[in-house]
């Protein structure tokens, strides 16, 4: 059972289209790079790193890695070659046993509001919050 978010203040979804899926970190750093410019000057969004299976969660399964926002895009928010590197095990263990990780884009008129609506209907679903998201 996965999320379906719901949010008056998204007004646009921008679903993934680009695979990482490279366990070489610099050709997944590559890939980072490419899924996160195709939404290159969307402002004030919410971003969700995802898994193309889903992940067992206390309550249920998701495919969720992340929920975040930006007042910016997500290009000018992330360096991937440092977020890689920070969660480099993450990612590596997701990748080997979850498959392909996607970046979908929420525009929203409020990315701070929606991020928390979003991150209190994920823990509503699973009882947790989703795995980087607990970083602490």
């Amino acid at each position: 059972m996965s999320c379906v978010f719901e949010c008056d203040h998204v007004v646009q979804k921008f679903s993934g289209s680009t695979r990482i899926e490279s366990k070489e970190k610099e050709e997944f750093i590559t890939q980072y790079r490419s899924a996160i410019a195709e939404t290159k000057g969307v402002s004030g969004v919410v971003y969700i790193l995802k898994t193309e299976r889903p992940i067992p969660r206390i309550k249920g399964e998701s495919e969720i890695l992340y929920i975040g926002e930006t007042k910016h895009d997500v290009w000018s928010r992330y360096c991937a070659e440092e977020d890689a590197n920070e969660f480099w095990s993450v990612y590596s263990h997701s990748l080997a046993n979850y498959g392909a990780i996607y970046v979908d884009v929420y525009q929203t008129s409020n990315n701070k509001k929606t991020e928390n609506i979003f991150l209190r209907q994920y823990y509503q679903s699973h009882l947790e919050l989703p795995p980087i998201n607990r970083k602490g």
